[in-house]
């Protein structure tokens, strides 16, 4: 839902608010027709979007019956719903790179992020997981979560004697009215008590379709957020690293001040040697100053 038909030229409110009826009841059809689908992937990864287009367009409704009652035109009713579509629909998915240079003024390059280094060797746990994860094959979102993505993350964290966390699919909630905004695949942030997200370090993005450097924006918008989150919270950190990943691919990136730099170099699930060592280098980056 990013946009209402066009109104007719002296219309009545009555008009507008059709309009905006016949959105809700559009999203609700779509939300009972992916209801009836008989698929293998996640679930979630496709009845989220509809859900979240029914609950937008329910506001966006209650919103102009309320202006429709108060005597506003059709244009007052139809620029409203509109720029609450707008506003609402902006999350971290919504931004690539050119929005990150246009709209946050954020200076984007490529260089070689990490130095090189030694591979660390991989727990026979760990190793074992990914063992498995070759063997199924599994190639839909919940897969990589759960049976690639998850074991690393929580190889890092034994790792690091339990000195970071992560969270998996939460919400970060860094500055609304920007769009920076929305569920995170995977945050790693600085472990402390409570269920509260503190002092998030690394944003981990999971390619849905296509290539890692066509979610390079979503990445980058999750570690502005990150940025600003922190900031918010009173421990506001220079560096932000990221990570995007196919599950076989993996591709970092760090924003300094308003520098953005994707790394040169790709990281290989089969290679884990070398993937351990790059996450590796950036925890004992934070685990220096925090």
């Amino acid at each position: 839902m990013s946009t209402l038909q066009p109104i007719p030229e002296n219309a009545a409110p009555l008009d507008a608010l059709r309009i905006v009826s016949a959105e809700y009841d559009a999203a609700v059809e779509d939300l009972l027709e992916k209801c009836t689908w008989n698929s293998n992937d996640d679930i979630q990864s496709y009845l989220r979007p509809a859900c979240e287009r029914v609950q937008l367009s329910q506001k966006v409704w209650q919103t102009s019956l309320n202006l429709a009652k108060n005597g506003a035109s059709a244009e007052m009713i139809q620029s409203t719903a509109q720029n609450i579509i707008t506003k609402e629909s902006m999350a971290f998915s919504s931004f690539s790179l050119d929005d990150m240079e246009e709209v946050f003024g954020i200076r984007i390059d490529s260089t070689a992020l990490l130095p090189e280094l030694s591979p660390v060797t991989p727990s026979a746990k760990l190793q074992d997981a990914l063992n498995l994860a070759q063997e199924l094959r599994g190639r839909s979102e919940k897969f990589k979560s759960e049976a690639i993505v998850f074991p690393i993350v929580v190889e890092l964290r034994e790792r690091n004697s339990k000195i970071f966390t992560f969270y998996s699919g939460e919400t970060l909630l860094a500055d609304a009215e920007q769009g920076l905004k929305g569920e995170c695949d995977f945050i790693i942030a600085k472990n402390a008590a409570g269920y509260l997200i503190r002092t998030p370090i690394v944003q981990l993005v999971e390619v849905k379709r296509g290539d890692a450097e066509s979610w390079l924006g979503q990445c980058a918008a999750q570690m502005l957020g990150a940025k600003i989150y922190n900031e918010k919270k009173g421990t506001p950190l220079e560096t932000i690293y990221g990570c995007v990943t196919t599950g076989d691919d993996w591709l970092f990136l760090r924003l300094t001040g308003n520098a953005l730099f994707i790394d040169t170099r790709k990281y290989y699930l089969g290679q884990i040697g070398e993937l351990l060592a790059a996450f590796q280098h950036i925890l004992d980056y934070y685990k220096a100053i925090l």
